[in-house]
């Protein structure tokens, strides 16, 4: 094991005796963000509510964090509660008018599927494309456009099936019919490098691959989605005429946590932490395919999850818990999500007991 790594297992005090690959479902906390939250609620304890500047500077420092990791201008990044937050933020914000399309995945996160409902009150439609192989999700969610499409809602890295969407392509779809796009990061941010170049609202909670616990979400409204969107909700942070869409103060202890976690985690580096993702993403599916089991996930477009569709998922996830290896059955599926913490051995420990229960379940049929 590599030195860094080593020590970096120390901070995570969940994988003593765990083989921990759920980070697609709730990323581990290590250890110095006790730390980080106490530093808020001690400075909230002997100053009060004369600590605010104080909170403001930790805030605009992870809000620059969290700009430079994301490339885009300080002045796209807001702070909200979480992913759904933004979602519904945004959809509120558009004028929808009769004949307004909006295109989402059939199988999508609720989240994703759900805040456009404004639009069928105007008169529009939601066009819930069903993909029919994970190969061609996003060739048909592309199909689906047409010059009344008004806003394109996918998930960059499908929360079940692991599929990550190309959206570079899907953006410039867009632009050609007026379309703004929007999209749920949460299974990307924090595992993936990311390209905004052509997103115009990007939604994550920073509670999974970011490491940082509940109560945080981060919204990147691009310009492009400023000049298209009235703020649906006006505070004290964006007062009319602002086209600002953050409309009040963000959760100052959970920016404490994440500006340290994305310190900690800027001192590993980004690259590593990506390759590492990749890595052990592959000989997941490595170990999959040798044990003759049929993946979910797209091979040519994947991410940080690898799914898999096995006999009684719900039974072998169980199983693997009694065996210390935690991962998870979403509808009917086996999802495995390891994050740069985890090591080579534990995904061979993960194949080595999987392929047996696999073998085990031949014989029991």
């Amino acid at each position: 094991m590599e030195e860094w790594l080593d020590r970096a297992r120390e901070d995570f005090p969940y994988l003593n005796g765990r083989i921990y690959l759920n980070s697609a479902g709730a990323g581990l906390a290590w250890r110095g963000q006790t730390v980080a939250a106490s530093r808020y609620y001690d400075g909230a304890a002997r100053m009060g509510a004369d600590g605010q500047l104080l909170w403001e500077e930790q805030g605009a420092r992870a809000r620059d964090r969290v700009a430079r990791l994301l490339d885009v201008p300080l002045e796209d990044v807001g702070f909200y509660r979480n992913t759904s937050e933004v979602l519904n933020l945004a959809a509120n914000s558009i004028a929808w008018q009769a004949g307004d399309e909006v295109v989402v995945a059939k199988d999508d996160f609720p989240s994703v599927q759900w805040p456009w409902v404004k639009a069928e009150e105007a008169g529009g439609k939601i066009i819930r494309v069903d993909p029919v192989a994970e190969d061609l999700r996003e060739q048909q969610l592309l199909d689906a456009l047409s010059p009344r499409t008004r806003v394109l809602a996918v998930t960059h890295v499908h929360t079940v099936t692991g599929t990550r969407l190309d959206l570079a392509r899907l953006g410039r779809a867009c632009r050609q019919v007026g379309a703004l796009l929007v999209v749920d990061g949460i299974q990307a941010l924090g595992a993936i490098a990311l390209d905004l170049t052509y997103v115009d609202v990007y939604a994550s909670a920073v509670f999974k691959w970011m490491l940082s616990g509940f109560g945080v979400g981060i919204g990147v409204f691009r310009e492009r989605a400023r000049t298209m969107l009235t703020p649906a909700y006006r505070g004290y942070r964006n007062a009319p005429p602002s086209s600002a869409l953050q409309y009040a103060d963000p959760s100052y202890p959970g920016l404490y946590v994440l500006d340290a976690t994305l310190e900690y985690l800027e001192q590993i580096g980004w690259p590593v932490i990506y390759e590492r993702v990749d890595q052990l993403a592959g000989r997941v599916v490595d170990a999959v395919a040798d044990a003759g089991i049929t993946q979910v996930t797209s091979a040519s477009a994947r991410a940080g999850i690898v799914t898999i569709r096995i006999d009684d998922p719900a039974g072998c996830v169980e199983r693997l818990r009694g065996k210390s290896i935690h991962v998870v059955a979403k509808l009917g599926l086996v999802r495995i999500s390891p994050h740069f913490y985890n090591t080579t051995e534990d995904v061979n420990r993960f194949a080595e007991v999987l392929a047996a229960d696999v073998d085990a379940a031949i014989h029991r049929g």
